[in-house]
């Protein structure tokens, strides 16, 4: 195992902790409004609604939880080239899936 325990909980708590921050922006959006924390996700991706910058963000970080809840090895690593992002990087992201290379494609 790659991480022991304690590690595991609070990458797992923190990943629950931007989700339910995610879903309230995107419940937000629903209902109208335009929370200011809304701008820097729309900086990332140009062109996309709101509500769908929120569902994709919502999604990878779904996708990486259950990765980390099922101890699969993948969790941690880069989906395009299989690099260990590093303690590091999942402590500030911990639902990154791309290392820095791969990050800007």
């Amino acid at each position: 195992m790659r991480f022991d325990t304690a590690t595991l909980a609070r990458l797992r708590r923190d990943l629950m902790r931007r989700g339910a921050t995610l879903a309230t922006l995107l419940a937000e959006v629903l209902a109208g409004k335009r929370p200011p924390q809304l701008v820097q996700l729309l900086n990332q991706k140009p062109g996309k609604r709101p509500e769908e910058v929120l569902r994709l963000a919502l999604d990878q970080l779904e996708s990486q939880r259950k990765l980390l809840d099922q101890g699969d090895d993948r969790y941690g690593r880069c989906d395009t080239c299989g690099a260990d992002l590093g303690m590091a990087a999942l402590g500030e992201m911990p639902w990154a899936d791309r290392c820095a290379v791969h990050a800007a494609s």
